[in-house]
């Protein structure tokens, strides 16, 4: 017997709906996390910054890498040599710290009494480029020109410097190369004194360095400012007091273990 067939009655007419999308509509906070998503893919296929390029460059970072319990300082001075670079020799004669001078070029000929007498006491000289320029806006023939030409005028008082620093702090992927094809290693500092502000020297230490063992670091000053060689030494006997134990740059670099930026 066949199946008896049971008919339905057809449904009311329904009003007609908007069929939706299974994806929803972009929000704005959703735009904007594609956007971000869009952009880091970008950076993550772009060639890797100069900055991070030459993990042989000493930069605050890298400086505050090394060092050991003992509070290692490195006092470093830019600019010179000039006329009150004689009177920070003596002061840090007299309190027993050497200290690091980045000398520029054209002026090493024009104290090459000061220049023998900063190594004979001790102290290590770095390059810091002829005229002081910003190497980032050099050609890299010129940059090297920079480098190259102080090494030469350093090279006739027997001094042969290991880093080189550039102006302002200021470097690209040609001064790696040109720092490298002198046998140099580029080197910065990781507290920087600010003094060309002429503001009080003190203010870079956090308030709680004095007294108590902890400070330390690669300290940017500049020998031609007097401000900063008039305050040199109460300056150097505050470190002292918060157990700061005194190096020059190449002993800093050479003493491996952890070190803390300021």
């Amino acid at each position: 017997m066949l199946a008896q067939n049971t008919a339905h009655p057809l449904p009311a007419p329904r009003t007609r709906r908007r069929s939706h999308s299974l994806v929803a509509p972009a929000t704005p906070a959703r735009l904007l996390l594609f956007l971000c998503a869009l952009l880091v893919a970008a950076l993550l296929q772009r060639p890797a910054p100069a900055l991070a390029r030459d993990p042989a460059v000493l930069d605050g970072l890298a400086l505050a890498q090394r060092g050991v319990s003992a509070n290692l300082c490195a006092l470093t001075f830019d600019d010179g040599p000039g006329q009150t670079t004689e009177a920070l020799l003596n002061i840090l004669r007299d309190k027993g710290v050497r200290g690091t001078f980045f000398v520029v070029g054209s002026r090493v000929h024009l104290y090459p009494d000061v220049m023998k007498r900063l190594v004979a006491e001790g102290n290590e000289v770095g390059n810091h480029t002829f005229t002081h320029s910003s190497l980032r806006q050099r050609a890299p023939v010129e940059q090297l020109s920079e480098i190259a030409r102080t090494n030469e005028e350093l090279a006739k008082l027997g001094i042969v410097p290991r880093y080189l620093r550039p102006p302002y702090g200021r470097y690209d992927n040609a001064t790696i190369d040109a720092a490298a094809a002198q046998s140099m290693t580029i080197a910065l500092w990781s507290v920087d004194s600010r003094d060309w502000r002429k503001h009080d020297l003190f203010a870079m230490l956090p308030r709680k360095s004095f007294g108590v063992r902890g400070v330390r670091g690669v300290f940017l000053f500049h020998d031609n400012h007097r401000e900063t060689v008039e305050a040199m030494p109460a300056l150097i006997d505050r470190l002292t007091e918060a157990g700061c134990t005194f190096v020059t740059m190449s002993e800093y670099v050479e003493t491996s273990g952890p070190l803390c930026l300021h």
